[in-house]
């Protein structure tokens, strides 16, 4: 029988959707509204927190078929719900083979996925526990120390430190490497071409030469824009390095930027934002993060590309790096702390540019035939 514990939207006073967890009496699972309610009060983003909902709602489904209370919890406990998730919730799914051969189950969920599950669960019982309403440190158990053996990057002064050890997660899957999905040049002019406005297009333009983050785009301000240098400053970002930074956009886009405020920051709309809403009851108010995140799946179903605000991110990284850009230049212009985080994750070179940098190799005598 399928679990009625459900996951329910609703919208405060301020406009903004959050959600909340409903048992099978349509009640709110008050241990698990705690929790998200302390996160949303540390400020963690809309999308997060609907997440969050999910993850939980998940657990509270496998914690009513074991006929478990959340407060029995333990490492065992956890392993069972690991396996559960693997198996996809109870929900078959075979594959079957070629004539001769024989079926596979294969996890429903990825391990990536089915490790942030994990993660927002042990988050769930450290606040419990801090709070006082279990007694088992579940994040302490989950946690083992290690000493460090070898380095892949070493640290400044690191030959100063006396002992290196590390935390790992028990629990935690191993994941396999993905590619990380990229946009094309066609396949960014055609979500351009798709924007129905000067503001989506502005939008678009920015994520794809600027790189920003989708919380950064919309806590910009008007006078964040450099119309003599085409330089855009971020006011505001998730991390220290990335705050007041500079990035850099074709005088078209700051062209566009000049029509977008003439035509829609009229006198009803008096905000510094430059990204607001331009039609419907909230019109002229600061545009946010769900009405983005609807404009991004509007372009994507009318384009049938398959693209979020962050691969935009990513594949201006790319781009800046097909063009021979020093990664430590694009370190900066993306606002990581570190440039190892830009080499491992934000750079993914084309076929074409490993192709290039073979026949240069080869062309300098580094490759034998």
């Amino acid at each position: 029988m399928e679990s009625t514990i459900r996951v329910q939207k609703v919208i405060l006073s301020s406009g903004e959707e959050r959600w909340v967890v409903l048992d099978e009496s349509g009640e709110l699972v008050v241990p698990i509204m705690k929790f998200i309610k302390y996160k949303d009060a540390l400020g963690k983003a809309p999308n997060t927190l609907k997440t969050y909902c999910y993850h939980l709602k998940l657990f509270w489904v496998f914690l009513s078929e074991k006929n478990k209370h959340y407060k029995e919890g333990d490492l065992n406990l956890l392993a069972e719900f690991i396996g559960w998730l693997r198996r996809g919730a109870n929900v078959s799914n075979t594959v079957y083979l070629d004539k001769g051969k024989k079926s596979i189950e294969v996890a429903k969920r990825t391990e990536s996925s089915i490790n942030s599950i994990l993660n927002c669960i042990v988050e769930f019982y450290d606040f419990q526990w801090r709070n006082g309403e279990v007694a088992f440190d579940m994040k302490l158990k989950a946690t083992k120390e290690i000493k460090i053996t070898k380095r892949k990057y070493r640290r400044f002064l690191d030959h100063t430190v006396r002992s290196r050890t590390t935390k790992i997660n028990i629990l935690k899957l191993k994941e396999s490497k993905r590619k990380v999905k990229t946009v094309t040049n066609e396949q960014a002019e055609m979500i351009y071409k798709a924007c129905s406005n000067l503001r989506d297009q502005l939008i678009i333009r920015i994520m794809y030469e600027g790189g920003l983050r989708a919380s950064e785009l919309l806590s910009l301000w008007i006078e964040d824009f450099s119309i003599s240098d085409c330089s855009i400053t971020v006011r505001e970002s998730k991390t220290k390095t990335g705050e007041k930074r500079k990035v850099y956009v074709s005088e078209e886009t700051m062209n566009l930027f000049q029509d977008y405020i003439i035509d829609y920051h009229t006198a009803e709309a008096d905000l510094n934002y430059v990204f607001i809403n331009i039609k419907g009851k909230n019109s002229g108010k600061l545009m946010n993060y769900w009405t983005l995140q609807a404009l991004i799946r509007r372009i994507s179903k009318k384009t049938n590309i398959d693209f979020t605000a962050h691969m935009l991110r990513h594949t201006y990284a790319t781009n800046l790096y097909d063009l021979g850009i020093k990664a430590g230049i694009i370190q900066k212009l993306l606002g990581h702390s570190q440039v190892q985080t830009t080499l491992n994750m934000y750079i993914h070179p084309s076929e074409e540019t490993i192709r290039k940098h073979w026949e240069q190799a080869k062309q300098h005598g580094r490759i034998q035939e």
